[in-house]
């Protein structure tokens, strides 16, 4: 009985599927890797809203002091993310992903808080640079409003669809050229 021999050209045929194959599933890929990571850091910017609202229960002024807000500030574990040591007031402050990339400062993100003069309002951003699609998230307080601004078109792209997949989570509503988080009540509405 005669073997059959597998030819160059079935192999071509057969690698050039595989490669098909993995070419249409890369961006989907990264997509939901980026997703998982400005999710993570979304999830800190509410954090950091929210200590610094229990900051101004406490001192009736918000504050750009990493560490005053330090004790506000939930632990997190190492799967949503590491924040580095608490830097001095109006400094940036960076949060990467394992222990690893934090001592590295590399891949994760760079937050800052910025406050109005009288202090009686500000936001925290989260810029994201050294990716494809770079981006800045900010949440505002004490009026909770998200926002995205990417750079480039491969950021405009990202802020676009991570917006749209955040929606159901926010809660939000359109106001009259707003985006605000609604407050919904259980079953009130009948």
């Amino acid at each position: 009985m005669k073997k059959k021999k597998f030819s160059w050209k079935s192999f071509s045929i057969l690698l050039g599927i595989v490669l098909l194959l993995a070419a249409a599933a890369a961006p989907h890929y990264v997509w939901t890797l980026e997703r998982s990571r400005a999710g993570a850091a979304e999830a800190a910017l509410v954090n950091i809203a929210a200590a610094e609202n229990l900051y101004f229960i406490n001192h009736k002024i918000y504050t750009r002091d990493w560490k005053a807000l330090e004790r506000y500030i939930p632990e997190t574990g190492e799967m949503q993310g590491i924040f580095a040591p608490a830097g001095e007031p109006g400094e940036e402050r960076f949060f990467s992903f394992s222990q690893e990339a934090l001592l590295r400062a590399e891949d994760g993100f760079s937050f800052g808080i910025e406050i109005s003069q009288d202090g009686k309002e500000g936001k925290v951003y989260a810029v994201r640079a050294g990716c494809p699609a770079g981006y800045t998230l900010s949440e505002a307080f004490p009026q909770p409003v998200f926002a995205c601004d990417g750079d480039g078109m491969a950021g405009k792209w990202f802020c676009n669809k991570f917006t749209k997949y955040l929606e159901p989570f926010l809660m939000r509503k359109n106001s009259v050229g707003t985006n605000e988080r609604a407050v919904v009540s259980a079953g009130l509405d009948k």
